[in-house]
């Protein structure tokens, strides 16, 4: 189902971070249910996602093509609490923005076209043990879009999958509303909906954790 973007902006207003820092801890929140649900200890555990990040500058603005590269964002599965696993989430991602690693997979993902099928396989073996999920967050238009003088009510992507990578989960805005999709191996993960449900959950914990901020600081006025 669709989630408000005014609740996440909600959220981040009164919590910190961004709205893409609020999206990502809820995911983690999400997949740390999931795990509890089937018996595992999660004490001491952390994903590695594999998340794209733009590189396009205002130059590459008319020229077509995607322009990414790669970050590997370890997600604080061991972190129960909404509030700490959203300033863990922050840090990890502030130290990320002033790393090398995108450019680089720029470069690498780059290099995929030229070289021969053996090379391309050889980049791959070397990415794929590096992350256990994929997670993309693509902004959509912020208004509603027609199509034959239809509206369109709802839009949705899955991001490709490859090699052992067992997750991935797509989040797209639009029109004020967020929509996430997730697609996972049936073998490793068979009840993807549950996952989903979870990150829902987590979302509505940190609602009310920023709702509680907001009448706090009314009161205090």
């Amino acid at each position: 189902h669709a989630i408000s973007l005014s609740h996440i902006k909600l959220i981040k207003n009164n919590l910190g971070g961004t709205v893409n820092d609020v999206l990502v801890t809820a995911v983690a929140g999400g997949l740390r249910r999931y795990l509890v649900g089937k018996g595992d200890d999660v004490s001491e555990l952390e994903f590695r996602a594999a998340v794209p990040v733009n590189l396009r500058s205002e130059a590459d603005g008319g020229k077509l093509g995607n322009k990414f590269g790669l970050v590997f964002l370890a997600l604080p599965i061991s972190v129960e609490e909404p509030l700490m696993r959203l300033t863990e989430v922050r840090r990890r991602m502030e130290e990320l923005k002033h790393s090398s690693e995108a450019p680089v997979t720029l470069g690498i993902l780059g290099m995929m076209g030229f070289g021969t099928d053996a090379f391309r396989e050889f980049i791959v073996r070397t990415l794929e043990p590096k992350a256990t999920i994929v997670l993309t967050n693509v902004p959509g238009p912020p208004i509603p879009l027609y199509l034959a003088g239809q509206k369109v009510r709802e839009m949705m992507f899955w991001v490709p999958q490859a090699g052992r990578l067992g997750v991935g989960i797509s989040i797209l805005s639009y029109a004020g509303n967020v929509y996430l999709g997730i697609a996972t191996d049936a073998g490793l993960v068979p009840d993807p909906k549950v996952i989903l449900s979870g990150v829902y959950e987590e979302l509505a914990r940190m609602k009310v954790i920023a709702q509680a901020v907001v009448a706090a600081n009314g009161h205090h006025k």
